[in-house]
């Protein structure tokens, strides 16, 4: 009697048939199980919103238009002092075939403003400035009594729709609220340019035309846009990633979830092995699984983060500084972000997988997990991958960025590998704690693999907002940097413009003026600014009839002609206190005191004056460069009172500012306090509070699909006596066991990695606002002990009976 053969395999195709059997029979398995796998589909949903609402983001960043130049590569700025000699330059702009476009500019001074006001005469839907003007309400100014305003001079000055402005000597009426839609921050009065004389115009051109080249004779050298062909690939390699991270971070979690799928599915994966399925098989029906799953999800969080886009992009504006279109989406990365989705989807359910197919059949047929493999070898490697990563980052610093984005790869796989034996070290740690406690940590420690899963997204989800709060914390402006401290404050009798001029007042207005100011601040130190006066200077009278006087610059060389002017006050006792200064070692010769390096001048004739160097504030509005007494005498100079500088002993008040503000406006005057960066605030608070949700949604998770492993565990303990507060407190130390690791390794890392890249610069840890550590490190722990605590103790719905899977 022969035996029967086994059925041939297709030609060319061996195993197919067995392989569309098993991946139907996953398929079947994924709808009869599809509420274990909900975790898993949420979590990979959820990031693929974020991941493509990130990518729409950052493709985002860069503004649509050059600010200045829009779709031209070249601008040339006519100087309007000649207009005959503007004319002529502009009627050879427009007899040269290439094709030009002309924007007025008029500087005009406005109270309470410390930088001039741009009235621009240009045109809507321009050939090269097209996308760098739009009207937001109301129309376009097409008569000479008309003008549109930006909505931050709107605000500064309190205009509106139908009211006038008149900071030219010419009241217009406001008919439109425009704005710069690639520069948000741009401000300026839009006129008609048939009603008004600019000062200067900006020639925009295309195919690198220069001033000589049209034999113009009121033309400044010419700026050219150089665009960074980069710029895209950088930008393109930030979105993947971030995106590669957070599904690096979806996987460990997702990980997990497989292995408790793998687990339940223990004796029917035995069965299967019985039967004659090889091992390949075996891991073929858990790898279907991860990929159904990964599909599903890729697919489900693409589309909600389309539909989710509309509602991100608005309120991301102004931050990035400029209108995002709704339209610009990058297609080509979110293909490949569904890619990375399914293929971490897939690889984190064959993990599970390759162990679950290594367990002897009679093992896996008694559903006896597989053993648990020793965790010395994984803490070598994690030890030795954060070595090398913290190395890395030390080497590479913040000048090698490339270096240091591989180098914190390599210290979040560190993580990884770490994680299992850190919580076998906890188990270790709690062995003589209470009863419920050493049963939870044991049952962590039992099942570490996906418990150590969970402790690597805990911690990367904890990691990564630690180290952008503190790289964000190093962008801001320092305590001793910025353009003034948080407890100073500028006010200056009038706004400095090109020709660094103040306004005169007599002696009664300014002993009024300087008593309001003395209680702007209540107990704060005002120390009167002078500037240093020429008698060769002559006044000039302002539209509104107010007198100025050209002040003595000092400037910084910009070329062998130009240089750039640097504010300069004359140097009195107060303010060399204020810069720690002895003037006693301040020679007789000594014309400047500063704290600038380089050389700077004294025009017109760029004399190089005697210079004093100080080690003094770095602030860039603060009163740093000073003219001594002795210069004021060698050059017949005379002073003119330019201001205030309020120095108080406790951070300035936000009602304060508003008070200085509002008695500025009303006054001419000018007031400036810190910038605080509100954009760099606003972007560390979104960071912390997203992976501080992160962090706790994957705790629910995992303490969820823990306790729902140790279901009986827990039936046999109610069985037996258990009370409630002893079920309470398992999963209160479950979900704080796993807060506590994910804090010691995901912020513990961070901080070290961090550490050897500011090790020059350690003052930024202390910068660091201490709401932002508490929440990561106490908050944390603490809410997972308090909701474990109050979620649980249920007694379970059927003690008796073993609920199948």
């Amino acid at each position: 009697m022969s035996a029967l053969a086994p059925p041939r395999p297709e030609a060319g195709r061996p195993g197919l048939p067995a392989r569309r059997a098993l991946v139907r029979w996953s398929w079947r398995l994924l709808r009869r199980e599809w509420h274990s796998q909900a975790v898993v589909t949420v979590l990979l949903v959820v990031t693929m919103i974020a991941a493509v609402c990130g990518a729409a983001t950052i493709d985002n960043l860069p503004p649509p238009a050059d600010p200045r130049l829009g779709t031209a590569d070249t601008v040339m700025t006519l100087n309007g002092k000649d207009p005959q000699a503007v004319a002529s330059d502009l009627a050879k702009i427009r007899a040269s075939p290439k094709k030009a476009e002309v924007i007025g500019h008029s500087s005009e001074k406005a109270p309470g403003i410390a930088t001039p006001v741009d009235y621009r005469s240009q045109r809507l839907n321009g050939p090269f400035a097209g996308a760098l003007l739009a009207i937001r309400k109301g129309r376009y100014p097409a008569r000479a009594g008309e003008a549109a305003v930006t909505d931050g001079v709107a605000q500064l000055l309190g205009l509106r729709l139908g009211g006038t402005i008149s900071l030219d000597g010419h009241a217009r009426t406001i008919v439109g609220i425009a704005e710069n839609p690639s520069f948000l921050d741009d401000q300026f009065v839009l006129v008609d340019p048939a009603s008004t004389q600019p000062q200067s115009l900006s020639v925009l051109t295309k195919g690198q035309t220069g001033p000589g080249d049209l034999g113009l004779t009121t033309a400044d050298p010419m700026v050219s846009g150089v665009g960074d062909d980069n710029d895209a690939v950088v930008l393109a390699t930030l979105v993947l990633g971030g995106a590669t991270i957070l599904l690096l971070l979806v996987a460990f979690v997702a990980s997990a979830a497989f292995a408790v799928l793998a687990h339940r599915r223990l004796r029917q994966l035995g069965m299967l092995a019985a039967i004659g399925a090889t091992d390949r098989q075996v891991r073929l029906v858990m790898t279907a699984t991860g990929l159904l799953t990964g599909v599903l999800a890729a697919v489900l969080g693409t589309i909600g983060g389309l539909a989710l886009w509309p509602l991100v992009a608005p309120r991301m504006e102004s931050t990035v500084g400029h209108r995002i279109a709704l339209s610009h989406v990058p297609w080509t990365l979110i293909g490949v972000l569904l890619v990375l989705a399914t293929v971490t989807s897939t690889g984190a359910a064959w993990w599970p997988a390759r162990s679950v197919s290594r367990v002897p059949v009679t093992l896996a047929l008694a559903e006896r997990p597989p053993v648990r493999p020793s965790a010395r070898r994984s803490a070598l490697l994690a030890a030795a991958l954060f070595t090398a990563g913290v190395g890395v980052l030390a080497w590479a610093g913040k000048t090698h960025p490339w270096p240091a984005a591989g180098a914190t790869l390599l210290t979040a796989l560190a993580i990884l590998f770490a994680a299992p034996g850190a919580v076998r070290g906890l188990a270790m740690a709690g062995a003589r704690a209470p009863i419920a406690v050493r049963l939870a940590l044991r049952d962590l420690a039992r099942h570490q693999a996906r418990s150590g899963a969970a402790v690597a997204a805990i911690s990367l989800a904890l990691g990564l907002p630690a180290v952008l709060v503190i790289v964000l914390t190093g962008l801001q402006s320092t305590p001793k940097t910025g353009n003034l401290g948080d407890r100073q404050m500028m006010v200056q009798l009038s706004g400095e413009d090109e020709d660094n001029q103040v306004q005169t007042h007599t002696s009664a207005e300014l002993a009024a003026l300087a008593d309001h100011v003395n209680q702007l601040v209540p107990g704060a130190t005002v120390i009167p600014l002078d500037k240093a006066v020429s008698s060769e200077m002559p006044q000039h009278a302002g539209p509104d009839g107010a007198q100025s006087r050209m002040t003595v610059s000092v400037g910084v060389p910009i070329n062998a002609e130009a240089s750039r002017d640097v504010s300069t006050y004359v140097a009195s006792p107060h303010l060399y206190r204020l810069l720690g200064v002895d003037p006693a070692r301040i020679g007789p010769a000594t014309d400047i005191v500063t704290t600038r390096p380089g050389r700077l001048v004294i025009p017109p004739d760029s004399q190089d004056p005697d210079i004093s160097r100080i080690h003094g504030p770095a602030y860039t509005s603060m009163p740093t460069t000073l003219i001594t007494a002795a210069a004021l005498t060698r050059h017949g100079w005379t002073t003119i009172r330019a201001g205030w500088f309020v120095q108080s002993d406790r951070p300035l008040t936000q009602a304060q500012k508003s008070a200085a503000r509002s008695f500025a406006v009303s006054n001419g005057l000018t007031v400036e306090t810190r910038d605080h960066q509100a954009a760099v605030t606003n972007t560390r608070l979104c960071c912390v509070t997203v992976g501080f949700l992160f962090a706790l949604g994957i705790l629910a998770m995992t303490v969820g699909l823990i306790r729902s492993e140790a279901a009986a565990d827990l039936r046999t303990l109610t069985a037996t006596g258990a009370t409630r507060t002893i079920r309470r407190a398992l999963a209160a130390t479950t979900a704080g066991a796993l807060a506590l690791l994910g804090v010691i390794l995901g912020v513990g890392g961070a901080c070290l990695a961090m550490f050897a890249i500011y090790r020059h610069d350690l003052s930024v840890f202390g910068r660091v606002p201490p709401g932002y550590p508490l929440t990561i490190v106490l908050a944390l722990p603490l809410v997972a002990v308090v909701a474990g605590w109050l979620l649980a103790g249920r007694e379970p719905s059927a003690i008796a009976r073993r609920q199948e899977a």
